[in-house]
């Protein structure tokens, strides 16, 4: 049975940088989820920055909305899984449902939220039934104002939820700030 390892902080906060460090650790087998889309050419340089800091060993697998699915997939055979990060992949999710964020309903709101821990729990699941196990990288999102719109409320509102749900099941967590990480649970 894999273990989950989650890893948040803020933005620049050294999270990723972190988590690969853990991941070194378990060996030299890993796979490397990337939720990214390269939407622009900022995001495009910085998807090409993220490739070019990883050992060429890990095998990058893009998957900006279904980690859990390479989870299954990878998790029987690799040494470890390294997913980055989960904040994207909400956001990604979100926008995949046909959605008037500036005038969302509860029953839409619902909707996508139940998709989102719906994959959240697929992951976990997934992570028991391997050998590998999966660090996760996600934001914290909640130490800030109360955003002015529904889109960025229902994100922070989302992301707190996934974030518990994973540090729940999670058998170490670790807070990064200012590139320094604190180990908030776990031994």
């Amino acid at each position: 049975m894999g273990r989950i390892i989650l890893v948040t902080g803020g933005a620049r906060s050294g999270k990723s940088r972190y988590a690969e460090e853990l991941i070194a650790g378990c060996g030299d087998d890993i796979v490397y989820i990337a939720t990214a889309r390269a939407m622009d050419t900022e995001m495009t340089e910085r998807i090409a920055r993220h490739r070019v800091q990883r050992p060429a060993s890990w095998r990058t697998v893009e998957c900006p909305t279904r980690p859990s699915a390479v989870v299954a997939a990878e998790g029987g055979h690799a040494a470890g899984i390294l997913l980055d990060c989960l904040t994207v992949m909400i956001t990604n999710r979100m926008l995949a449902h046909p959605v008037d964020w500036q005038m969302p309903t509860v029953a839409q709101m619902h909707l996508v939220e139940t998709d989102v821990l719906a994959e959240t729990e697929a992951i976990v699941s997934a992570v028991i039934n391997s050998r590998a196990d999966l660090v996760a990288v996600t934001n914290e999102v909640g130490y800030g104002i109360v955003p002015l719109s529904p889109m960025a409320r229902f994100f922070r509102d989302c992301a707190g939820r996934v974030n518990q749900r994973m540090a729940t099941a999670a058998a170490e967590v670790f807070l990064v700030v200012a590139g320094i990480p604190m180990r908030i649970k776990g031994h």
